[in-house]
């Protein structure tokens, strides 16, 4: 491994004007070092001078840099600062730096801050800062590794995985830092973090990724719904674990997955909900806590709703709508050893079909209303175990005014009802009608 020093300019006494030697000296600190880093790269791993720093247009590693300490400027108006172009390639302990004034409006088109280009490429204990694109963009390759790093004051998106093109698996996102909250709220157009197979091919997935231990940070109620803290689209059999997820419109976005874990994360202060489950078959979420949010706490929904989903030991409070929305059209959903506590209504199932809701404990505050909205659903709703405490009108309320629709099969047992008036009331319009297997014991 080469090490590269830093060049120095030598002081020299000089009888001429002071305002020469200022120049010389400002001229100095510009100097480019593009090629002579370039050419080390090119040759091998490279470690560079502890602490100096370089001013580039843009590098290339295909081997290992060890940037032991120092910061990398990009002075370029375009491009990206480093590209990580061969399968292994890895840059480690540095700051990456552009000239981006975060209180500007970000740019698509604008420098990136790191692009991964290849297999297997490692990017670690990196702050990369002051973007008015992308932190770091990876493309349609395998298994990248990115963690102990920071990413702020980005543009555009702070991390970017976009395959579009094939499918891939693997990845590592943990242990890092993305702080976008110091932005204007009307600027953020867009996520922190995105992990993506697709957009919109469901043929073109990634899968396996663990995205833990992150802090990700966003304006409160940003202008945009785009401005999520993480997305994860066509994203199948990854894990989310033991994020902390503050501000953005939502926590955390899963869209049109299967089988991804979302599990121990913490969330406050999201705008529209905090975790949302879109078109998703067979996902889980579990001992996530919600603390905040100006919407709803976990809402399932989707173009043609979501599939399996599960809500197991998770606690949810403060939301200024109900802790768990199941919308139209999704089915089998199971929510099992819950805490919900709320000033509204805890649950709403909105067209909705076959529920299962054991050991959960219900809370209600301030006037809360119902435990359970079954809202123009076929019913098919199972009440086992835990506790109802607190609601003003009852634990169950079933409205239906969906023209021929019958709410039937709805049972609660086991359940330890306190200070609430009724177990179950119900409402019918426009021909709507509610069966005659309705059991409250």
């Amino acid at each position: 491994m080469e090490t590269v020093k830093k060049p120095f300019f030598r002081s020299v006494k000089m009888t001429g004007t002071l305002i020469l030697f200022a120049l010389l000296s400002v001229l100095n600190s510009y100097a480019d070092d593009t090629a002579t880093l370039q050419a080390k790269l090119t040759a091998g791993n490279v470690t560079l001078t502890a602490g100096a720093t370089y001013n580039v247009t843009g590098l290339t590693v295909t081997h290992a840099l060890d940037m032991n300490g120092a910061t990398i400027n990009m002075t370029a108006s375009s491009g990206a600062a480093i590209r990580l172009s061969a399968a292994g390639a890895s840059v480690i302990n540095g700051t990456v730096k552009g000239t981006w004034d975060y209180t500007a409006a970000g740019n698509v088109n604008g420098v990136i801050g790191m692009r991964i280009l290849a297999d297997n490429c490692i990017i670690t204990n990196v702050h990369v800062t002051q973007f008015a694109s992308y932190g770091i963009l990876v493309g349609a390759f395998n298994k990248p590794a990115v963690t102990k790093c920071t990413i702020d004051k980005t543009g555009y998106i702070g991390f970017y995985f976009d395959a579009e093109t094939i499918v891939t698996s693997g990845g590592i996102f943990d242990n890092n830092i993305v702080d976008r909250s110091m932005l204007p709220p009307s600027t953020v157009q867009q996520l922190a973090v995105g992990i993506r197979g697709s957009t919109n091919n469901p043929a073109i997935t990634t899968s396996g990724w663990d995205i833990s231990n992150n802090t990700i940070k966003m304006p409160v109620n940003p202008t945009s719904w785009a401005a999520e803290c993480i997305e994860v689209r066509y994203c199948n059999n990854g894990t989310m674990h033991k994020n902390t997820l503050v501000g953005g419109s939502i926590g955390i976005s899963i869209v049109r997955s299967s089988g991804t874990l979302a599990a121990a994360n913490k969330f406050s202060n999201s705008q529209l909900e905090s975790l949302e489950f879109a078109d998703c078959t067979g996902c889980r979420s579990k001992g996530n806590i919600i603390t905040s949010s100006s919407g709803v706490g976990i809402l399932i929904d989707g173009a043609n709703g979501s599939n399996g989903i599960e809500c197991m030991n998770d606690v949810i409070s403060g939301c200024a709508q109900e802790c768990i929305h199941s919308y139209t059209s999704s089915q089998n959903i199971k929510i099992t050893g819950c805490t919900l506590t709320t000033t509204t209504k805890a649950v709403n199932l909105q067209g909705t079909n076959i529920v299962t809701i054991s050991n959960t404990t219900f809370k209600g505050t301030s006037g809360a209303t119902l435990a359970i909205m079954l809202d123009s659903c076929p019913g098919n709703l199972t009440l086992s175990g835990g506790s109802i405490a607190n609601f003003t009108k009852c634990a169950i309320a079933i409205s239906n005014t969906k023209a021929g629709l019958v709410t039937n099969n709805v049972q609660m047992s086991g359940v330890v009802l306190t200070s609430t008036p009724s177990g179950v009331a119900s409402y019918t319009q426009n021909g709507a009608s509610i069966g005659n297997n309705i059991v409250v014991q």
